[in-house]
């Protein structure tokens, strides 16, 4: 394990009686307001849900405050991740994934070069082969040790791949140039993704081309409570706002969830003459 997979040991302790704190009362609330809430006596009438009301907010809070690092928790599910894999493809996010794919597609020249950003086990380069995309060089980066490591298992034998562990928060991007840069499930654990798409598009080749795809806020109470439940689980979300200031955006498509909107988004080396953006279904 690496200092940036370690825990600060000094505010374990605190950080982990606060998740805790924040895990009762979000659990207990949730059971009140369905009229099974245990930990505290019930109050009559509509008053247990009010106070059921209370503690999940509470609860998510306190959760909010003692967020979980993503590096930590990727590689506690990393052995659990391919196997969940199908779950969201085939039925939570298919017709955004559909998107990306298609994003990709029309985006990379045969032959091109690739830099996936937040690679994890591999999902992107399965994706480009099993869509018999012919690429020249792949270069997958990730922080979490645990997901390379599957992912070498799994793909790292193809031509032309190279995997390489960089935390998208701290670390330089390799300097390229690519035909193609990509990015699945990354862009929303980053408190700065404006900071590494810049970064991304510089890149580029001339003709070059990002393909992302990411969970993004929705703008309602629904949204609201999502987003603290997200932060916990170390993803703070990709607001509109950041979107709209990316440089290079040519498109942009939004897909409604079971859980926060997720958006596939296509951004240019140079900037376009006109910038486009639609929304879909789920």
């Amino acid at each position: 394990m690496t200092a940036l997979e370690r825990p600060s040991a000094s505010c374990t302790g605190d950080l982990q009686r606060v998740r805790l704190a924040g895990g009762v009362l979000l659990a207990d609330g949730l059971l009140r307001i369905g009229g099974r809430g245990a930990s505290v006596p019930r109050l009559p009438g509509p008053g247990n849900r009010w106070l059921g009301g209370l503690e999940v907010a509470l609860g998510l809070v306190l959760l909010d405050r003692a967020p979980l690092d993503p590096v930590a928790l990727y590689r506690v599910g990393a052995p659990a991740y391919d196997k969940l894999s199908p779950l969201w493809r085939g039925r939570l996010y298919r017709g955004a994934l559909d998107a990306f794919d298609a994003g990709v597609r029309a985006a990379l020249p045969a032959g091109g070069d690739v830099l996936d950003l937040g690679c994890g086990t591999g999902a992107v380069l399965e994706r480009l082969t099993a869509l018999g995309i012919r690429f020249g060089t792949y270069t997958g980066v990730d922080a979490s040790s645990a997901m390379l490591a599957r992912a070498r298992a799994k793909v790292g034998h193809l031509p032309g791949t190279n995997f390489k562990r960089l935390d998208l928060r701290t670390d330089a991007l390799p300097e390229g140039p690519f035909d193609l840069i990509v990015s699945a499930w990354a862009l929303e654990h980053l408190e700065d993704p404006a900071a590494v798409v810049a970064s991304a598009r510089a890149r580029l080749r001339p003709e070059g081309r990002i393909v992302l795809f990411f969970e993004c806020e929705t703008r309602s109470p629904r949204g609201a409570t999502l987003r603290r439940l997200w932060r916990f689980f170390g993803a703070p979300l990709v607001s509109s706002s950041q979107t709209r200031s990316w440089p290079g955006l040519v498109l942009l498509q939004r897909f409604r969830t079971v859980g926060p909107d997720v958006a596939v988004a296509t951004l240019t080396a140079a900037p376009p003459a006109v910038a486009s953006s639609g929304r879909a279904g789920p």
